[in-house]
């Protein structure tokens, strides 16, 4: 009984991650179109500063979406979630989230210097969750 149960929990847990990267790449897609979209409004200069600002926060936006579908992918090779792969997305997120408060000049000094804080603390755990990774076999990462 128990190990239908976990065979159907761990069938059930690969059904989820496969529908959620489908749904992933389908956001890739949409967001590629979407930056060529928002290339043309560029090409076309009816409001440059506003199109320019789309573009890039549509293009920033996608690549956090590639590292959440790498996420999902890497859990798949793995069957565990790594750390350091979900540090690379917090960060790459963060990142995001700076460029654009300094591309719109939202930020302060107070808030740039928190945003960068930001960053360098996952860049530290990254480096530690590569450098004492469990034991068993390692992939460059």
């Amino acid at each position: 009984m128990q190990e239908s149960v976990t065979r159907f929990y761990r069938l059930s847990v690969q059904l989820a991650f496969n529908i959620v990267v489908l749904v992933l790449v389908l956001g890739l897609f949409v967001g590629v179109a979407r930056i060529l979209l928002g290339l043309g409004q560029t090409l076309g200069g009816h409001n440059l500063a506003e199109a320019f600002h789309l573009l890039i926060s549509d293009a920033l936006t996608l690549v956090v979406v590639i590292e959440l579908v790498r996420t999902f992918v890497d859990y798949f090779e793995w069957e565990r979630v790594r750390i350091h792969v979900l540090l690379d997305a917090g960060a790459v997120f963060v990142l995001r989230e700076l460029f654009i408060g300094l591309h719109n000049q939202l930020l302060d000094p107070a808030g740039v210097l928190l945003w960068t804080a930001g960053v360098l603390v996952l860049v530290a755990a990254r480096t530690l969750a590569i450098k004492y990774q469990p034991e068993g076999p390692k992939h460059a990462g």
